[in-house]
């Protein structure tokens, strides 16, 4: 989540991936209904104006997480690794409208991959392994997927560090660390109020990081 860059349009490759990221999401969507995950998610209101209030809520609740991680980023971090905050500086040099094209990314794909597929699988799985006799996953099932779910997110972060100078462990696990942290929250709202809250959600937390970050400096 933190300082992603974007990946330049290529005339093959974005349409490949574009089709790619819809089998992907058409998986999720089966791995979703599969782990009974749909049943724990809380009834709601679905009228329109209150779709598009509960959007702007789950939006503002990631800008919270984003602007907390970014506070965490400059206060803390940065000062001992100098790294953290030059990434931002790097993401700042970056039209607004590559950034932006950045947060749809990351919010879209990496929910789906890491929310709709891989949570949803842990958590159907947990559940059948450890015949649970509610027909959906309970608090515990949901809080492991979760937590291994956030887990990779936080890990499948890292190569993108491997050019953001030295190496040093502090700066693996402070990669690590804010990126499972952001990735415990979006998969909460997935988990309560499903794949769209939580692209919403994640969404609003790399605003703050792609957007405000780099004039925090």
């Amino acid at each position: 989540m933190t300082g992603a860059l974007a990946v330049p349009l290529h005339a093959v490759a974005t349409p490949v991936s574009a089709a790619v990221a819809g089998l992907v999401g058409l998986l999720g969507l089966h791995a979703w209904r599969w782990s009974r995950l749909p049943l724990a998610i809380r009834s709601r209101d679905q009228s329109a104006p209150w779709r598009l209030l509960q959007g702007a809520a789950w939006m503002a609740l990631g800008l919270l997480v984003g602007l907390l991680l970014l506070g965490v980023i400059r206060i803390v971090i940065e000062p001992v690794i100098p790294a953290m905050g030059a990434r931002i500086a790097t993401a700042g040099a970056l039209p607004v409208w590559r950034r932006v094209l950045v947060i749809y990314v990351a919010a879209v794909g990496e929910e789906v991959l890491f929310r709709l597929v891989l949570f949803s699988l842990v958590a159907g799985l947990a559940a059948r392994l450890l015949r649970a006799p509610s027909p959906m996953p309970g608090p515990a099932i949901i809080w492991v997927a979760n937590i291994v779910s956030a887990l990779v997110f936080a890990a499948a972060h890292l190569p993108s560090w491997s050019g953001a100078g030295s190496q040093s462990p502090w700066l693996l696990v402070s990669v690590l660390a804010l990126n499972a942290a952001g990735s415990v929250v979006f998969g909460y709202v997935f988990a309560t109020r499903g794949i769209v809250a939580a692209m919403l959600t994640h969404a609003g937390a790399d605003c703050a990081i792609q957007l405000i970050g780099p004039i925090t400096g």
